[in-house]
């Protein structure tokens, strides 16, 4: 493979203005294991409720719930940045890439022939370590195969494919086990993992750092301010956005709602959000990241507090519609501004403070909201989550700098 001649941050094998088709390979060739990504999110939830446990008879099924995403998050958030200093310093990404698909291959199998609760959570913390092999390396590559100029476009455009998969995803779980079981619906999340490993193994070269040499530039302290600000700001959305799958159990009874129709509640989220992602992100290019995503921090209060007042099916998709345009404005910006900060250096284990706040947020979303509404009320959740995201918009609003424009 050629080694890349651009300065650092000036994306590995591409033009100025255009977009690496090795992109749309990488994107496509990861859609089918986002599938069955969706997939496992929609239907552990609704698995795990009529599960053997031996610790955790008495436990509220939501707190269950919130469990098994909780466990599955925390060893995802904290393997990251791990993961990510790995493959920078070794300089190499795709390993980390198949290894996670691999991981999640032959996990999603065992899934099918597992009856105990506990050993579903022990395989979701396995699991989590998987997928954080392969965060920080896919956004390094992303990142070496676009420029300044195109950083937003090439994040939404690899965003919104990650995001199909996942929605339709939760969608095509709820039809398999509406019309079959959970155990085919597993089986079939293993053979989506094996055409991703399949396709990243032959199609897919490895990216290279371009700036490999001069790795050990540091990040001002001002600069590290505005990564924790972007971080909190992601983790903020991600738990407004994931507590619903602690919620899943229970709108299936106060809605009474089919698994099919939970999941495309589910999946209304991920489907505006790939509609929107691309957009967003060519827009923030050429207008500026900040403003994009104080607006879709701000959209998402109100929407987050509504989720605790819907009563029916029809209100909890729209919601969740609106939901997804809203990370949309925050999420393809807030990766472009990340990686500015950067300087193009070590993208791999300094972007990874973001992804694995993303990732945290992901886990402790539907464990804060499975507890507090388990143990004070329904609502409560939705109220706490609305006011910390309140309080993301304000310190992005007052922290934040907008980066000078680059030449690459």
């Amino acid at each position: 493979m050629e080694e890349a001649s651009d300065k650092p941050g000036s994306g590995y094998g591409s033009q100025k203005g255009k977009l690496d088709p090795q992109l749309y390979i990488l994107s496509f060739s990861k859609l089918f294991k986002d599938l069955g990504t969706g997939m496992l999110a929609f239907l552990i939830p609704l698995y795990i409720v009529d599960l053997n446990t031996s610790f955790f008879a008495d436990t509220p099924v939501v707190v269950k719930a919130g469990i098994v995403a909780t466990v599955f998050g925390l060893s995802n958030a904290l393997s990251q940045p791990f993961m990510g200093r790995l493959s920078d310093r070794l300089d190499r990404r795709k390993i980390f890439i198949v290894a996670g698909m691999v991981g999640f291959t032959i996990l999603s199998f065992i899934y099918a022939r597992t009856t105990e609760f506990e050993y579903v959570v022990l395989f979701r913390f396995i699991q989590g370590i998987t997928v954080g092999a392969t965060v920080p390396a896919i956004v390094a590559t992303v990142t070496y195969l676009s420029t300044s100029q195109t950083r937003g476009r090439a994040i939404g455009i690899y965003s919104s494919l990650r995001g199909f998969g996942f929605g339709t995803g939760s969608i095509l779980g709820g039809i398999i086990v509406n019309y079959y079981d959970f155990s085919s619906a597993f089986y079939v999340c293993a053979l989506l993992g094996l055409i991703s490993t399949f396709l990243i193994t032959f199609f897919v070269r490895d990216a290279r750092d371009p700036s490999v040499k001069k790795s050990n530039v540091t990040i001002s302290s001002a600069n590290g301010i505005q990564f924790r600000i972007l971080a909190l700001a992601m983790f903020m959305m991600m738990v407004g956005i994931m507590i619903i799958f602690a919620f899943l159990p229970e709108y299936r009874v106060r809605l009474d709602a089919s698994e099919l129709s939970l999941s495309i509640a589910v999946s209304a989220y991920v489907i505006s959000r790939v509609l929107f992602q691309t957009p967003m992100g060519v827009i923030s290019d050429s207008m500026g990241r900040k403003s994009m995503v104080a607006l879709g921090l701000l959209i998402n209060v109100p929407i987050v507090v509504g989720l605790g007042y819907v009563d029916s099916i029809i209100q909890l998709i729209i919601l969740r519609a609106f939901q997804g345009i809203a990370m949309a404005a925050v999420e393809t910006p807030v990766m472009a501004l990340a990686v500015e900060l950067t300087g193009g250096s070590a993208v791999g284990s300094r972007v990874s403070t973001i992804t694995a706040s993303q990732a945290a947020g992901m886990a402790l979303g539907p464990l804060i909201g499975g507890v507090l509404a388990g143990y004070v009320s329904f609502r409560t959740p939705f109220y706490i989550c609305g006011i910390l995201i309140l309080l993301s918009f304000v310190l992005v609003l007052a922290v934040i700098q907008e980066p000078e424009s680059s030449s690459d």
